[in-house]
């Protein structure tokens, strides 16, 4: 039922979804939308677009595969941001992004740390050999 539901969903009912991954984040800008219909973004706490079409959104659906890129145009221009598909099985769903405002200083800091309590939870690629 939500796979059905998601595939089609307009903005209102993902609004909520959005939203709960834009607190997850610390309010890091998220942008989402479904396979057939434009989505949201949400920023500083609010949806600031009910009608976002996302051009990185369309192309990670379309590719099928995670994206770490730099936006070419709209307002998230000449930033980079991390978009994943929402996929069940090879079935594309949409596609939910955030704004990386840490320029992937994340990944580094996992690599330097090296904590190795975090082992358990975390892909053996973030702690390459």
């Amino acid at each position: 039922m939500l796979k059905e539901a998601l595939k089609s969903a307009d903005a209102r009912e993902i609004a909520p979804l959005a939203y709960a991954i834009h607190i997850l984040v610390n309010k890091l800008p998220v942008a989402m939308r479904s396979r057939e219909k434009p989505g949201v973004r949400v920023e500083k706490g609010k949806i600031v677009d009910t009608n976002y079409e996302g051009y990185v959104l369309k192309l990670a659906m379309e590719l099928k595969r995670t994206l770490r890129v730099s936006v070419i145009e709209g307002p998230y221009a000449g930033l980079p941001v991390i978009v994943v598909p929402i996929m069940d099985n090879d079935e594309v769903l949409g596609a939910v992004g955030v704004v990386d405002i840490t320029a992937g200083i994340f990944e580094e800091v996992l690599l330097l740390a090296r904590r190795p309590e975090l082992m358990k939870f975390l892909p053996e690629d973030v702690f390459p050999k």
